[in-house]
């Protein structure tokens, strides 16, 4: 076949219905909407959209999504984390040299800086911009004092500092009016919770404006951006309508664009298999550049445990990658025309807007955090999360899944709190080092699916299996259980022979021995009745078994202790 005749070989383009047709013929029987999934925010996802899928308007809606949008690119924003001003300075001047963009500040310091430190700090917030994130009374905040009045104007960034007026009338070019929905994005809260108490808050604070359009030019949201990609990518498009029609309700049509900063987020990171934060942080990072965020923060892989300069140097690289390699920050709204996200934009859209309602009519984002309406929502979220978590219907790689035994974890720092791996990490703190026997019944292509699974179980607890060898008869296996003072064991066997094997065991086994069974039997509460003490099984909560597994080690024998 020649080049030509390539170029002009043509293909059939199949109908939607030959697509649902060859779908639903690989799923060996099973309907199309068993492809289809629920998310934490109650939308359900399909395997396939269509123009058919896009609501009315969606061009318009695009429109308003770009509008709100002020250019492709946006601004890298890399911590620079130090406890002394002098070390902030010069951490901060190598990351502006490799490609940070603008003085990032967000707490830390425990002394004054120099008047040095300070004059050389303040000259260079004013040739890049500067973001701050701290306490009124924080020493970083005499950086701004020593900026010559008739330069003030060449201060541009962004300071979140519980709104000082006098930072705001000097410094004109700096927007001090912040929204961050971090605190309760951290609490468990789902995408169109945050963008609710995003609108919330900022109806809150404009009670106190008399000009919307001079409150709209001091004010900035942030967002944190957790896994679940199209959702996050989704739920940034989704706010630029939210905020033209909270505009619109203040008498002002197509406002002004509102900065949208973005962090990867921390609730999504683990202390286990902690590299595994890096390709989580290059996820959200690129949700984020999709979305549209104008500035972007990026957490250091280690950053539960104290970050180092490698893991914030690869943190940098990440946004640097997105806009030199993945061209990113090329496209406005490259997201724009899917059919996918924009139904999932356009579903967020109106339940966040319902929702703001809902908390306005109940009198706002104080009266509804005060009464416990917001408390109970994301305690909701978390717990539901959590839950699927618990039975691997989602997934935390090195965590709940895919665990190392052979990991030893620490204490996490005082920063790492409300993470959804906390409740795993917890059992794994009090379990790890920990070895628990699995006694092996039948060939070994038979029992080591059984095995491997069970052994996975244990692993979320940093506990270690022990294989027995492979057994013939249920003699056998209570010999090595008297031979190596097994105090606990797992029964691993092949499906046609487990109730059996099971059952013998139960019949002769010595006191002191606690035995579980991998699998499930048709008769499972006569082999409870009998003596077996617990299952291990797919879709069952994991964070149950160990919380019993740990009683049943923690009162077990001294080898077990060991």
């Amino acid at each position: 076949m020649t080049i030509q005749t390539m170029k002009n070989t043509t293909f059939p383009v199949p109908s939607c219905e030959e697509w649902r047709e060859a779908a639903e013929a690989s799923l060996k029987g099973k309907s199309l909407s068993a492809l289809e999934t629920d998310t934490p925010e109650g939308i359900t996802l399909k395997p396939l959209y269509t123009a058919e899928d896009v609501p009315d308007g969606s061009e318009f809606r695009i429109d308003a999504i770009r509008n709100g949008m002020k250019q492709a690119d946006w601004m890298i924003l890399q911590e620079v984390r130090t406890t002394d001003p002098a070390e902030f300075l010069r951490k901060t001047k190598e990351a502006l040299a490799r490609g940070n963009g603008a003085v990032v500040y967000t707490g830390g310091w425990t002394a004054e800086a120099d008047k040095q430190v300070t004059d050389q700090l303040a000259e260079l917030i004013k040739e890049v911009p500067v973001h701050v994130c701290c306490s009124p009374d924080d020493p970083f905040l005499a950086v701004f004092g020593a900026v010559d009045e008739a330069d003030r104007h060449l201060v541009t960034g962004f300071a979140d500092v519980e709104r000082t007026a006098d930072l705001s009338r000097l410094f004109p070019g700096i927007r001090t009016i912040a929204v961050d929905t971090g605190s309760v994005h951290s609490k468990g809260s789902d995408a169109v919770t945050e963008l609710a108490v995003a609108l919330s808050e900022a109806a809150k604070i404009s009670e106190c404006e008399d000009d919307f359009g001079a409150f709209s030019r001091q004010l900035f949201f942030t967002f944190d951006v957790d896994t679940h990609f199209f959702t996050e990518v989704a739920k940034l498009r989704a706010f630029r309508l939210l905020f033209e029609a909270f505009a619109a309700a203040y008498g002002v049509k197509d406002p002004a664009p509102v900065p949208v900063i973005a962090r990867t987020s921390l609730r999504t990171f683990t202390l286990a298999d902690p590299y595994v934060n890096l390709l989580r942080a290059g996820n959200e990072a690129f949700a984020a550049a999709v979305g549209g965020a104008d500035a972007l923060v990026v957490s250091p892989f280690d950053t539960l445990t104290g970050s180092t300069a490698f893991s914030e140097r690869l943190a940098r690289n990440i946004q640097l990658i997105l806009k030199d390699e993945v061209h990113a920050d090329r496209v406005l709204d490259p997201a724009g025309g899917s059919y996918y996200i924009e139904t999932l934009t356009e579903a967020l859209y109106r339940k966040a807007w319902e929702l703001f309602l809902e908390f306005e009519q109940k009198g706002g984002i104080d009266a509804v955090t005060a009464d416990g309406t917001l408390g109970g929502l994301l305690s909701e979220k978390k717990e539901a999360r959590i839950r699927a978590l618990s039975g691997r219907a989602e997934s935390l790689i090195g965590t709940n899944i895919y665990a190392d035994p052979e990991e030893t974890i620490t204490e996490p720092s005082a920063a790492a709190t409300d993470r959804f791996a906390e409740p795993f990490e917890g059992m794994r703190l009090a379990l790890q080092g920990k070895t628990v026997h699995l006694l092996r019944f039948g060939a070994l292509k038979d029992v080591k699916p059984v095995s491997d699974f069970t052994a996975g179980v244990l692993a979320v607890g940093g506990i270690r299996p022990e294989l027995s060898p492979l057994f013939d008869s249920t003699e056998d296996a209570l010999g090595y259980v008297r031979g190596n003072a097994v105090g606990y064991a797992v029964v691993c066997a092949p499906a046609a022979q487990a109730e059996t094997v099971v059952a013998g065991l139960l019949r002769d086994k010595p006191d002191g021995l606690t035995l579980d069974a991998a699998g499930r039997f048709e008769d499972e509460a006569a082999l409870l009745e009998a003596g077996l003490s617990g299952f291990y099984r797919r879709g069952q909560d994991i964070l149950a078994k160990l919380e019993e597994l740990k009683g049943i080690l923690e009162g077990g024998t001294e080898h077990e202790q060991a």
